[in-house]
């Protein structure tokens, strides 16, 4: 601990009265918060020390890297320093192949971080320090989550110091190097494509639908038309503006048309929606484009909404449309309706669910009567197959139940997505101490700067002691703020884990507990799958059928057909309510009601009537007319004469599911 200000403070700055030199800073105080570090240092120099087991870790972020010099290069420094202690031992090595510096989970480092909490590393080098991270956070915390696991770290380029305030003071200013030069390189690029899309030119990435690019690869590459998309386009723009048709309908006459995506996929009203917003049909292209801000590629944008690495640069592109098409195309456009996008962690069953095809269901919001629902994907092929849809909470409802018996009937340890909470615990304490002596030190680097300013020693000497205290408190306070969103993260984490242990580590499980994403996870782990076992069912989209409710409302049941007498009294009623263009239509009005009451008992789809009853859309047209006029409640009144009926077919919420598990239990009949 600090001692204060006086004679202390002006003999560390000027010099130990023995002559001895005494540096400058904050480092050169004493006390435990100086020494505070969480893994031993590497001591080579003594050679009776037990031998240290060595982990190599290697990153390269690019494929011309991991292809010519990078990871080599790496390995050659990294070998050539543990050769030079004699105590140390390499025992392998760990690599990110394209990773980016600028996070801090990848596969390579995380399992190196295993071998470490599983003993089996005591130190971890470096060729440098921006193979840790190219930003300073991604150093500090890779750093942090090495020497917590039990390791420490080594640099070949760089003496990191003595861990605690020696280290941290050491890594500071290299790290706000690494990502200063990380910032020039993204800046140098950005400004480079910035000047080739003022100058006309493509700055980059794949041409838009409908062009090609024209000198690939070589200095001045430009868009030329693509004669093979241009076609598409141009018989895109004339289906759009013809209007009648929806995105799937034209999807689909892509599709019946045998022309696919540019990756040769069959088109569907998603990926068709994002190119009829592409810059075939706008007649020009841009380059940051602010508006687009959804799916994996879009413009990052300040605080203020603006670009954020320079202007929009509206790029001019061969014409494929003339200009009255364009605006035509425009105006059409507006009446489709844009797809709605849903992320996948709402719908934690896609992928588990099978229809009657065989094919996968997906997450579907019906945006009709707000509900969210499975639809099976092969409704979207050429020829629809038909599987019903499915309502999501129901179906997430019985698949939660069998999750939770299968849980139930597993030993604790055999359960999946267990977390260790006892290692993110040890990780959570080992690194709000680190933060506690960082806001000490903070503190007492304020005390020591107060006490210099009061000093009456020569300006000079006060002046030069006050840089070098604000550089070493400055570092201190930059160090400390990396510290706090790290333990923002790890508390975090430790928070997941507990209500994880809490939900799983239960008695009676249960798995709705559990947000969305982590259910899906939790299935994908269990090998969850859900067939439907009732191949017949149909799910009734939208608004229920007025003719069962009605029926249902009244608790009349559906009569049987008519005989030849009743029929005769039943047209008889029909021509004294209704004028004769009615019993004009081709529509056989006796085998229509037949249909109608078939459909009562059976439940049957209109787009599946039988056809001797006739046109399913004429027969439904006149069943809704009857029932509005209130001749339908006279015809049934007239049919149930005689007291017999059954009561009319109401459908489940769902089919019968049959669920299983990689764990080899079923479920059959979930209904």
């Amino acid at each position: 601990m600090w001692r204060g200000c006086g004679l202390r403070t002006f003999l560390l700055f000027m010099g130990d009265p023995s002559g001895a030199p005494t540096p400058w800073g904050l480092a050169s105080l004493e006390g435990t918060d100086m020494q505070q570090g969480t893994a031993p240092h590497a001591e080579d120099t003594d050679r009776r020390s037990p031998a240290l087991a060595v982990a190599a870790y290697m990153r390269v972020s690019t494929a011309e890297q991991k292809r010519r010099y990078g990871v080599p290069a790496q390995a050659e420094a990294t070998r050539a320093f543990v050769k030079q202690r004699a105590t140390w031992r390499l025992e392998g090595t760990w690599e990110d192949l394209g990773e980016s510096g600028s996070t801090t989970s990848r596969p390579g480092l995380n399992e190196l971080l295993a071998e470490i909490v599983e003993g089996r590393v005591d130190v971890v080098v470096v060729s440098s320090l921006d193979r840790l991270g190219r930003t300073e956070a991604a150093i500090w915390h890779c750093l942090w989550q090495i020497e917590d696991a039990g390791a420490a770290v080594e640099c070949c380029d760089l003496d990191l110091g003595e861990p605690g305030l020696d280290k941290w003071l050491t890594i500071d200013r290299p790290a706000r190097s690494v990502e200063a030069d990380y910032s020039r390189i993204v800046t140098r690029t950005q400004s480079g494509r910035q000047l080739k899309a003022v100058d006309g030119g493509w700055p980059g990435g794949p041409a838009p639908y409908g062009y090609r690019i024209s000198g690939k690869g070589a200095f001045g590459s430009t868009l030329e038309v693509d004669p093979t998309e241009a076609a598409v386009v141009r018989l895109l723009a004339d289906l759009v503006i013809e209007g009648g048709s929806t995105l799937m309908d034209l999807a689909e006459e892509l599709n019946r048309r045998g022309i696919p995506t540019r990756s040769g996929k069959p088109w569907t009203r998603a990926n068709l929606h994002r190119r009829l917003k592409g810059a075939a049909f706008l007649g020009e292209a841009v380059f940051r484009r602010p508006d687009q801000q959804w799916g994996g590629h879009c413009t990052r944008l300040d605080d203020s909404g603006q670009p954020l690495y320079g202007e929009s640069v509206v790029i001019p592109l061969p014409a494929i449309l003339a200009a009255d098409r364009i605006h035509a195309f425009q105006r059409a456009l507006a009446e489709l309706a844009r797809p709605r996008r849903t992320p996948l962690g709402e719908y934690p069953l896609t992928g588990r669910v099978h229809g009657p095809c065989g094919r996968p269901y997906v997450g579907c919001f019906r945006s009709n009567d707000g509900v969210r629902t499975y639809r099976c994907s092969g409704w979207q092929q050429n020829v629809s197959c038909g599987c019903p849809y499915l309502r999501a909470d129901y179906v997430e409802e019985q698949v939660a139940r069998y999750v939770n018996v299968l849980l139930a009937s597993m030993p604790l340890p055999d359960r999946p997505m267990m977390p260790l909470s006892s290692e993110v615990q040890t990780r959570l304490n080992l690194h709000v101490e680190r933060v506690r002596s960082l806001e000490r030190l903070v503190a007492q680097g304020a005390e020591e700067l107060d006490g210099l300013r009061r000093q009456t020693l020569p300006s000079s000497v006060v002046a030069a002691a006050v840089r070098q205290l604000r550089a070493d408190q400055g570092a201190l306070v930059r160090v400390l703020a990396h510290a706090r969103d790290w333990l923002e993260e790890l508390d975090a984490q430790a928070g997941r884990d507990g209500r994880l242990s809490a939900v799983l580590g239960a008695t009676a499980p249960d798995s709705q507990d559990l947000s969305p994403s982590e259910q899906r996870h939790l299935i994908e782990s269990l090998g969850v799958r859900v067939d439907i076992a009732d191949r017949e069912f149909r799910y009734r989209e939208g608004t229920k059928c007025l003719t069962m409710q009605w029926h249902e409302g009244t608790a009349t049941p559906v009569p049987p057909d008519p005989t030849d007498t009743q029929w005769a009294r039943i047209d008889e009623f029909l021509r004294s309510r209704y004028r004769p263009h009615h019993f004009r239509s081709p529509l056989d009005l006796r085998a229509a009601l037949t249909g109608m009451l078939h459909r009562l008992r059976t439940g049957v789809l209109w787009r599946d009537l039988p056809e001797r009853f006739g046109d399913p859309r004429k027969v439904r047209f006149r069943q809704r007319t009857w029932l509005a006029d209130g001749v339908w409640a006279e015809i049934m009144k007239l049919l149930g004469e005689g007291g017999e009926g059954t009561p009319v077919l109401i459908h489940g919420a769902a089919p019968a599911l049959s669920i299983r598990s990689a764990y080899g239990v079923d479920r059959a009949g979930i209904s």
